[in-house]
């Protein structure tokens, strides 16, 4: 009988030793920032007839269409995140740089891979574990991109 406590003690030990490491690192694998980092801040703008807009400040992510009118964007199937610890509706992770420079934007339903790289912003969008658009989306920031982008810079 004694043997038998001995051999459950033991495995308990045993068993308290693996789940401790296996869930700090469950713990430390969401995100951790508190801000978005200041490089990636800003309003980063794909124009086209429909321009598309990232924009990001210290905790929230906004992505989305949308268009200048008269100098105010006028926003079409936009939706903007907030920064927090974990991912539930309406808000997102920021996680570390991986080995190709992207950090993940994990939201509720997909992740966004952003990577900045000479000011240029490049996006992955990932819905149910496919790329939704095959390739990046780059953005840039523009100077006066409500002047520009409403067309009322003569």
């Amino acid at each position: 009988m004694r043997r038998h406590i001995k051999l459950i003690l033991g495995l308990f030990l045993l068993l308290s030793l693996i789940w401790v490491p296996v869930s700090s690192t469950e713990a430390t694998a969401q995100s951790q920032t508190t801000v978005i980092p200041q490089a990636y801040r800003g309003s980063w703008f794909q124009p086209e007839f429909l321009q598309y807009r990232v924009k990001m400040t210290a905790t929230t992510f906004t992505f989305g269409g949308g268009y200048y009118e008269h100098e105010h964007w006028q926003p079409h199937n936009q939706v903007t995140y907030r920064l927090s610890f974990h991912v539930t509706a309406g808000t997102f992770t920021w996680g570390k740089r991986n080995a190709r420079g992207y950090h993940s934007v994990k939201v509720q339903g997909g992740i966004f891979y952003v990577k900045e790289n000479r000011g240029t912003l490049f996006v992955k969008q990932i819905r149910q574990g496919h790329d939704i658009n095959g390739y990046d989306l780059t953005f840039n920031q523009i100077p006066h991109a409500a002047q520009v982008l409403s067309g009322d810079v003569h």
